[in-house]
């Protein structure tokens, strides 16, 4: 790995992915729960989350505000976004990278470059970015769906993630 890369990839372990965690538990908690309870499905106690329900209601909503509408009022609209200046573009990158990317995401989970969408990376055809692991097919009710699988690898930090997806 070169020293760009690797200096993007420790970026990734001190910036990006606290703030990755920080709002997947904003997201994951969007109910209060006010005593503990048994969750058959997991196996274990789901404990009181008011804290993080507290910090969606707060926190996550004012970030996806960011990601949204806050930077809109910066540029001038007619039929279509005629501009997008340069504090318009901070507003919503910030927007982006938080609450944006747990809800959507769109970027490189590791170091949140643009250049490393998984849905991006697994067009790639020759290999650099994306290696195919296995192809299937799975009968729903909506018809065949076509699926497949496969390691997409961030151009900008080198941090390797597994993909899947299909046809429906």
């Amino acid at each position: 790995m070169n020293i760009r890369k690797r200096f993007w990839y420790a970026y990734g372990w001190i910036f990006v992915r606290p703030r990755r965690w920080f709002f997947w538990q904003m997201i994951t908690n969007t109910s209060p729960m006010w005593l503990p309870e048994w969750n058959d499905c997991w196996g274990r106690y789901d404990w009181p989350n008011i804290h993080w329900w507290i910090l969606y209601k707060t926190v996550f909503k004012f970030f996806k505000w960011l990601n949204y509408d806050a930077w809109r009022p910066f540029c001038k609209w007619g039929r279509i976004r005629l501009t997008f200046p340069l504090i318009a573009r901070i507003i919503q990158r910030i927007g982006q990278t938080t609450a944006g990317y747990a809800i959507s995401g769109g970027e490189c989970f590791h170091c949140s470059s643009e250049k490393g969408a998984p849905v991006d990376l697994s067009n790639d055809e020759t290999g650099i970015k994306f290696i195919l692991e296995r192809e299937w097919s799975e009968g729903t009710e909506n018809g065949t769906d076509y699926r497949f699988c496969g390691t997409t690898i961030c151009p900008v930090c080198g941090y390797k993630r597994y993909y899947e997806d299909g046809s429906l």
